[in-house]
């Protein structure tokens, strides 16, 4: 009397974690996580550009899609890119390279650039992190900001799924604050991720701790950890 069965002593052990990534819309799923697509990206029309020279920076694979797009042509002496899936974007659609920093993040990209460039080509979305432009131009770095995508609330967000998901992947300081004013209240219990320092500092600004802070924004490798995570 008293005995359990293996499946319930080891119920803990085998019971999946429903995980879900508050972001921009994905171009993939991953079984068991929930997406809840609080953002929508808009490309610009850039086709008035024609084409840029001298230094390109780019902040995420939509400033390449966006020129590809437009069929803006890069006539770049040099190319930085905040991450591999961006260098990745750029080797597919233009079939060229770039460099990397080793920290994948607007940081580390900054770090790369001051004393090596004192004028660039930013092609990003209208949200740049502040303190990124701000880094740069006190380092006597010229900027040229080229608006390739501009980012909007999903005010279709369906956020219900939320009840069912333990973790939450949130990836932008944006994503953040669109959630916390339409759900805040779905937060409570949860255990929360946040890809990049920004997004870090915007949780914990609304007072919220943070799990773990993923600085390398791979997403789909981030969503596998967290599923698979006892």
């Amino acid at each position: 009397m008293g005995s359990r069965s293996p499946k319930s002593k080891n119920w803990r052990t085998s019971l999946v974690h429903r995980v879900a990534y508050v972001g921009a819309p994905l171009e993939f799923e991953i079984g068991g996580v929930i997406q809840i697509p609080v953002l929508r990206i808009s490309y610009q029309d850039l086709s008035t550009v024609g084409s840029i020279d001298g230094t390109v920076v780019f902040t995420s694979k939509r400033g390449i899609i966006s020129l590809k797009k437009s069929n803006v042509s890069l006539k770049c002496d040099r190319i930085y890119c905040i991450g591999t899936q961006t260098s990745h974007y750029l080797k597919d659609l233009y079939s060229m390279d770039c460099t990397v920093p080793t920290l994948q993040t607007t940081e580390g990209l900054a770090e790369m650039l001051i004393g090596s460039e004192t004028s660039i080509n930013l092609v990003a979305s209208d949200l740049v992190d502040d303190a990124f432009l701000a880094r740069l131009k006190s380092n006597g770095i010229g900027v040229r900001h080229i608006v390739s995508y501009r980012i909007e609330e999903n005010r279709e967000a369906d956020y219900r799924p939320l009840h069912e998901a333990d973790r939450i992947l949130v990836g932008s300081s944006k994503s953040f604050e669109i959630l916390h004013e339409n759900e805040g209240k779905l937060l409570n219990g949860k255990e929360l991720y946040a890809v990049g320092r920004p997004t870090e500092e915007t949780m914990n600004r609304f007072g919220y701790g943070v799990t773990e802070r993923f600085d390398t924004p791979n997403i789909r490798a981030i969503l596998n950890k967290l599923s698979t995570k006892r």
